[in-house]
């Protein structure tokens, strides 16, 4: 019996080694709603079972699993995912082992790091989320457990209904989160029809209604979730530490270089500066040993004066005529 983890949903997402084991069954489990039967059927052999998992109770599970066994033959359940998240994996296990199974757990892709993949992030990141955990909500008292564990420098992941999204936002409040902290919501990442939404926690209700979401969603909220790196002087807020989210101001924010600040004195512009000279120093002129220059008075000549030749030159002309 091989558990596998599915991966997303997208049918390339899947381990070559979950490939394999699906190839080798004979009775394949799975849910349509997780798995797409149409790549799975790609995967699996001609003759191979396919049975709806969800379909099946406790005890019709079992004696599935107790046919396999009997038979010699290879099983596959699959699992959303990667089976590391799966809650009943371990009672799945231990059933299988009493039956007399050999159990065999194959990892696969979580649609946690699916999702942080799409949005070209990552879980943690430095200055911004040194924490990533991963829970369900579905009922009033997850939602309250949420405000435990929502707080600055954390990457919260929460699987719960699209619908419930103003409980959650709620609880986000509640806890101290900034209106402005980034959130993705996602829906069937990775499939053809995938929805990622790219918001806040202020904003996060309405956008959701926006997108007619309303079924099983992926919300991922923390500060690593930006879309650009953190500006300098960034400094993560501690819970319930009110005021601004940033230390300092850059000439991005402010749109103006940052001037330079003498310790002592403000230093005034290059152009303002005088050399100093010393006192002595300087040559003392009085008013009246400057001699007057008298200024030349500018004469304008007409453009009919300008056409005319010189004096000299219509005398000379006036004596030659005469000769």
């Amino acid at each position: 019996m091989s558990f596998v983890g599915a991966g997303p949903g997208a049918a390339d997402l899947i381990t070559l080694r979950g490939a394999t084991r699906i190839a080798e069954a004979d009775l394949v489990l799975y849910t349509p709603s997780t798995v797409d039967p149409v790549w799975l059927r790609e995967h699996a052999r001609a003759d191979a079972e396919l049975v709806d998992h969800g379909r099946l109770g406790a005890d019709e599970l079992a004696e599935r699993y107790r046919g396999v066994a009997s038979r010699h033959h290879r099983a596959v359940l699959l699992i959303a995912g990667d089976p590391a998240q799966c809650a009943d994996l371990r009672e799945q296990r231990e059933l299988c082992t009493k039956i007399g199974l050999d159990v065999e757990v194959v990892p696969g892709v979580s649609p946690v790091s699916a999702v942080a993949a799409a949005t070209g992030n990552s879980l943690t990141e430095a200055a911004a989320a040194d924490t990533a955990i991963v829970t369900d909500a579905a009922t009033e008292a997850d939602f309250e457990r949420i405000r435990d564990l929502a707080a600055e420098g954390r990457t919260l992941a929460v699987n719960a209904p699209a619908a419930r999204a103003a409980e959650l936002a709620e609880a986000l409040t509640a806890a101290g989160l900034d209106p402005q902290v980034p959130v993705v919501v996602a829906h069937k990442v990775s499939w053809a029809d995938e929805k990622l939404l790219r918001t806040t926690v202020g904003e996060v209700v309405a956008e959701v209604k926006r997108a007619n979401l309303w079924r099983h969603a992926l919300f991922l909220v923390g500060d690593a979730l930006r879309q650009a790196k953190p500006r300098a002087g960034y400094v993560p807020r501690a819970a319930g530490e009110p005021g601004k989210r940033w230390a300092s101001k850059s000439w991005r924010s402010t749109g103006t270089w940052p001037r330079r600040s003498c310790p002592e004195a403000e230093v005034p512009a290059q152009a303002d500066v005088e050399p100093a000279v010393p006192e002595q120093a300087r040559p003392v002129v009085a008013e009246a040993d400057v001699p007057a220059v008298e200024a030349k008075p500018v004469v304008k000549r007409t453009a009919a004066a300008k056409k005319q030749p010189p004096k000299t030159a219509r005398a000379t002309a006036r004596r030659t005529t005469k000769k």
